[in-house]
C-alpha cells in the first residue's frame, strides 16, 4: 500500500500488532454473528483467531472492548465505502440510488454484520450499549446530513419533486433499505440483493423521479 502525504510510516512492530488486533477482530466478528454477545466468548474468539487466550489478553481487555471494537471497525467501514461511492456518482439522482442501493448490497455482501447487529441487544453492560449506540447515531447523523445536501441539489434542478423539505426527504429515503433489512432478517434463503431494484424503484417513486 502507497504511504499517502504526511502520513508517518509504521515501525515493524506496529505493523505486526496491527495484523494481530484484525486477526482477532475478524475472528470476533464472525463468532459473535454465529452466537449471541452473552454465549460468546474470549475462549471462542482466540480459538477463531488460532491464537492463545493470553495472547488475546495482551490486545485487549476484556470481551467487551473486543465488541465494541469489532462494530466501530464495521460501521467505520460501511460510511466510508458509501461515501466515496456517492462521490464517485454523477448528479443527486445517481447519488441518491447509490446511498440507498448500497445499504442493502453491503449487507448483502457482509450479513455476519447485520446478524451481529441485530444481535446486539442484550448481554452487556449497559454502558457499553449507550456508547455503541451514541457512535451510531453520530454516524448516521453525518450521512443524514450527506443525504440531505444530496436532496436539496435535486430540488433545486428540479429532478426531485418540489413540497417536501430535503432532510424530510432524507428521512424517507433512508427508512427504505432499513425496512427490506429488517424484512429479510424475517426471511430464511432470500438473496437479499434481489431486493435492491424494488429498494431503488420505491425511493425513485419517493422522490418524484420514477424512471418506469
Amino acid at each position: 500500500m502507497n504511504e499517502q502525504p504526511g502520513q508517518r510510516k509504521l515501525s515493524r512492530k506496529e505493523r505486526e500488532y496491527e495484523f494481530r488486533v484484525n486477526l482477532v477482530l475478524d475472528a470476533a466478528e464472525e463468532v459473535f454473528a454465529d452466537y449471541t454477545y452473552a454465549d460468546a466468548s474470549v475462549e471462542d474468539i482466540a480459538q477463531r483467531a488460532e491464537i492463545s487466550v493470553g495472547t488475546l489478553y495482551n490486545l485487549f481487555r476484556s470481551k467487551e472492548e473486543i465488541y465494541k471494537r469489532v462494530v466501530s471497525r464495521a460501521q467505520q467501514f460501511f460510511f466510508d465505502t458509501v461515501t466515496e461511492r456517492i462521490d464517485a456518482a454523477h448528479g443527486p439522482h445517481e447519488k441518491m440510488r447509490v446511498a440507498v442501493g448500497y445499504f442493502v448490497e453491503h449487507f448483502a455482501r457482509y450479513g455476519r454484520q447485520m446478524k451481529l447487529y441485530a444481535s446486539a441487544t442484550n448481554g452487556f453492560q449497559w454502558e457499553l450499549k449507550s456508547k455503541l449506540i451514541d457512535e451510531a447515531q453520530s454516524a448516521q447523523a453525518r450521512f443524514h446530513l450527506r443525504l440531505t445536501e444530496i436532496c436539496q441539489q435535486g430540488l433545486d434542478e428540479g429532478i426531485f419533486k418540489k413540497g417536501v423539505p430535503a432532510d424530510i426527504l432524507s428521512m424517507s429515503l433512508i427508512s427504505i433499505p432499513h425496512a427490506f433489512l429488517m424484512a429479510w432478517l424475517g426471511t430464511e434463503g432470500e438473496n437479499l440483493l434481489d431486493l435492491v431494484p424494488q429498494a431503488l424503484k420505491i425511493a425513485d417513486r419517493v422522490v418524484g423521479a420514477d424512471v418506469d
